[in-house]
């Protein structure tokens, strides 16, 4: 139970289609104002059409929040300009490298989502406390997810500039020597480098890994470089920036990876081949799938005898339809479920008004083989209404 509450309570810090729902947005305005933001983005825009609003809610905040900050656009444009660019000239080699690195990749996200959906507040931690996580954190980030995405990416620039090199030889890189090594890549030595600390990412994850730090009073200092010590001291408020900032340089990596893999799907798709998610990312999904319909998961209890979720509406709609359309989510949480019933109660804003929808998995298997359409799920499902006065 305590995954699952962790999963309902990351939708919310994962997706803003729920504040947007509650800030009276329709769904229509929500997607074109998605879309229009993403279209420049993309070279084959047309591509925007065949995914939902959940994925490009969240990519759409992604590239926002790169764009704010002129050092991470500028890495987001050099990182994909370098994609595109092996792309056009090689494609299949290009389209090769990423199925090389989908795996690792794939672990590597598996290790970020983990981290969110068990992130805590920190703000009352005591400042021994408070630099202890945020310094588990940022390693955590840069060791387990970051350095993944950097090593393809150099592979990929390697390749695009000519050079002969192999996913062996770029996977034992060490950091440094990949942050180097993609900084000339890149044409900007200091482009790792965070800024005003003046403080290249490997070190930062040194001074994580190694837990180089002391605190007295109301300062952090880390300790950093093997031969040649160096020393930097920071306030609270300084180290959550740093935090920050290694957010955004892997948000600005990341991002252009997923849009250019989005934008040149059919490309690539004749080597990447995707990786199986665990249970309880499919199951996250499904929640941020939810709530890109303006229904909150407030409650998610999953077993291979039943699997129940609990819909709360974020809109002030209190219809037929909305009842139904959320009814029609028993077969997507049977998918990522595969339990032998399942049951989604969705209550209007209120709590006045509930349609609880309960399927087997005998009937959903059906569809799932396609034996019977959609459409005979109506036909066979269980439909309960409740009303409180």
């Amino acid at each position: 139970m305590d995954g699952n509450k962790n999963i309902l309570g990351g939708v919310r810090a994962f997706s803003p289609l729920l504040q947007a729902y509650e800030a009276g947005y329709s769904k229509e305005e929500i997607k074109a104002g998605i879309l229009e933001s993403l279209e420049p983005e993309f070279e084959n825009p047309e591509i925007l059409d065949r995914y939902g609003i959940d994925l490009w809610a969240v990519e759409s905040v992604n590239v926002t929040k790169v764009r704010i900050n002129g050092w991470s656009s500028d890495l987001y444009d050099k990182s994909i300009e370098v994609r595109r660019s092996l792309l056009a000239s090689n494609k299949n080699t290009c389209a090769e490298i990423c199925s090389q690195w989908e795996e690792q990749i794939g672990k590597a996200l598996t290790f970020y989502w983990n981290a969110v959906r068990f992130e805590h507040h920190k703000g009352n931690l005591p400042i021994d406390e408070y630099a202890y996580e945020l310094f588990r954190n940022i390693g955590a980030l840069i060791e387990g997810t970051l350095q993944v995405y950097l090593k393809e990416l150099l592979h990929i620039a390697s390749c695009a500039q000519g050079e002969s090199t192999s996913y062996s030889e770029v996977s034992s890189l060490s950091l440094g020597n990949v942050v180097n090594k993609l900084s000339e890549k890149l044409g900007d030595s200091d482009i790792f480098t965070l800024n005003p600390w003046g403080v290249p990412l490997n070190q930062w994850r040194n001074i994580a890994q190694h837990f180089s730090i002391d605190t007295k009073d109301s300062t952090i200092t880390c300790t950093y470089g093997a031969k040649n010590q160096h020393f930097i001291r920071l306030e609270r408020k300084e180290l959550m920036e740093v935090a920050r900032s290694v957010f955004t340089l892997y948000s600005a990596i990341r991002t252009s990876q997923t849009i250019f893999f989005l934008d040149n799907a059919d490309s690539l798709i004749s080597h990447c081949k995707g990786s199986k998610r665990k249970d309880v990312d499919e199951q996250f999904q499904f929640c941020v799938g939810a709530a890109s319909q303006g229904f909150e998961v407030i409650d998610l209890k999953v077993s291979d005898e039943k699997a129940y979720a609990q819909f709360s509406d974020a809109t002030d709609e209190d219809s037929l339809e909305r009842a139904l359309h959320a009814s029609q989510f028993v077969y997507q949480l049977w998918e990522v479920t595969r339990s032998s019933v399942v049951v989604i109660k969705y209550d209007t804003k209120s709590g006045k008004k509930s349609l609880v929808t309960t399927a087997k998995s005998e009937d959903c298997e059906k569809v799932y083989s396609g034996e019977e359409s959609f459409a005979y799920l109506s036909k066979v499902v269980d439909f309960e209404t409740e009303q409180k006065t």
